[in-house]
C-alpha cells in the first residue's frame, strides 16, 4: 500500500508543478516579468502558497520554466504539419502561414515578452531567450540548406540570411500588429514573404 501511496503524491507533485509553470507562463507572459508577483500566480493557480515555494523558490527559476513552456506551446503550433511537406520553399511558406493565422500563446508572442523582460538584467532570461532565437533561426536555415541540397532552393543565397529575414519581419510585423489593434501588418509581411520566396529563395531552372 505504501508503494501506491507515494506514487499517487508523486504524480500529484508533478501535477501541481505543471499548472504553476503554466499558470505563469500565461501570466508572465501577458503583464512581464516584473508586473506579475509570486502572489498573482499563487492567486491564479489556486495552488496554496507554500505549494508554489516548495517547488520554486525563486520567480527568476520560475520564469525559466515558464519562458519554455510558453515558447515550445508557441514554436509547436508555427511548425504545425511542416514536416508534411516536401518542397523546402512550401514548408517556409507553411510556417510562415502558421505564425500568421494560428491563435498566439495568452499575451502575444513569448519571444517578444521574455525579451523585453530579459533587458532589465535578468542575465539566465536573456540567455534562454536568445538561445530560443537562435534554435528557431538554426531550424529555419537547415531547412534552407536542405531545399538548397534537394535544388528546390536558390544556391546562392544564405541560408541564415533568409532565417533571420523570415523572422524579423514576422517579429517586426507582430509588435506593429499590437501597437495598431486593427492592423494589416502582418497579412502585409505573409504576402511579402511569399513574393520573396516565390522570387528570390526558389530555385528556377529558367532564370
Amino acid at each position: 500500500a505504501m508503494a501506491t501511496k507515494t506514487k499517487t503524491a508523486v504524480t500529484k507533485g508533478v501535477r501541481s508543478r505543471q499548472k504553476i509553470v503554466e499558470t505563469a507562463a500565461v501570466l508572465f507572459n501577458q503583464k512581464g516579468f516584473t508586473g506579475c508577483s509570486m502572489g498573482d500566480i499563487v492567486a491564479a493557480s489556486g495552488l496554496e502558497k507554500g505549494t508554489l515555494y516548495g517547488h520554486f523558490s525563486t520567480k527568476e527559476e520560475l520564469a525559466l520554466l515558464a519562458f519554455d513552456y510558453a515558447w515550445k506551446d508557441t514554436s509547436d503550433k508555427r511548425l504545425r504539419n511542416v514536416d508534411t511537406v516536401s518542397n523546402a520553399v512550401d514548408k517556409l511558406k507553411l510556417h510562415v502561414d502558421n505564425y500568421v493565422n494560428t491563435p498566439s500563446f495568452p499575451g502575444g508572442c513569448p519571444l517578444l515578452n521574455f525579451a523585453v523582460d530579459a533587458d532589465d538584467g535578468n542575465l539566465a532570461l536573456r540567455t534562454r531567450v536568445r538561445k530560443a532565437l537562435k534554435g528557431w533561426e538554426d531550424l529555419l536555415a537547415k531547412v534552407v540548406e536542405d531545399g538548397q541540397s534537394a535544388g528546390e532552393i536558390n544556391p546562392e543565397i544564405d541560408p541564415h540570411s533568409v532565417a533571420n529575414l523570415v523572422i524579423s519581419i514576422l517579429e517586426g510585423a507582430t509588435v506593429v500588429a499590437r501597437i495598431n489593434k486593427r492592423s494589416a501588418a502582418l497579412d502585409d509581411a505573409q504576402r511579402h514573404l511569399n513574393l520573396y520566396m516565390e522570387t528570390a529563395v526558389r530555385f528556377r531552372t529558367d532564370s
